[in-house]
């Protein structure tokens, strides 16, 4: 098992994935508040779609990343967030490209095409809550040559 230092998300922390962070001006009325998303990305497609993720505390322990053919839209709304990510050569992980980061709730992250990476794991007691904006696509799992484990 290989251990892996948890790093917090910033901008260019993670060559392939683009970084937003908490901390824009909210537009606010009388019963509303809007907080534009801060990045855009375009699609191979026009056929997007949308969903939630939830995930729970667990060990930061991951065996498997996933790619996709086009980009994905990730808007953290609530719970400390661990994520696995990872450059794919010749069709497998490139084991010294591993990262394991922490993305606070507020952050919005676009993950390129190809860049790996696996659902994350929350931190604390407190669930992550993800909306996740991409086109309708696979998501081939590829196991890691040796599980990596987050550490603080």
């Amino acid at each position: 098992m290989k251990e892996i230092c948890i790093k917090d998300l910033l901008p260019e922390t993670v060559q392939g994935v683009f970084v937003a962070l908490p901390g824009d001006e909210a537009y606010k009325e009388s019963y509303f508040e809007w907080t534009a998303s801060a990045l855009v990305t375009e699609f191979k497609t026009s056929n997007i779609s949308g969903g939630t993720l939830k995930a729970w505390k667990s060990v930061p322990l991951f065996t498997q990343v996933e790619t996709h053919i086009d980009a994905e839209m990730f808007y953290f709304l609530g719970g400390e967030a661990i994520m696995p990510f990872a450059d794919i050569k010749n069709g497998v992980p490139d084991m010294d490209s591993v990262e394991i980061v922490r993305i606070k709730p507020g952050t919005q992250i676009i993950i390129t095409a190809g860049k790996a990476h696996f659902v994350p794991v929350a931190e604390g007691d407190t669930p992550v809550y993800i909306v996740v904006v991409a086109p309708k696509m696979d998501a081939p799992r590829i196991p890691l040559k040796e599980a990596v484990l987050g550490i603080k």
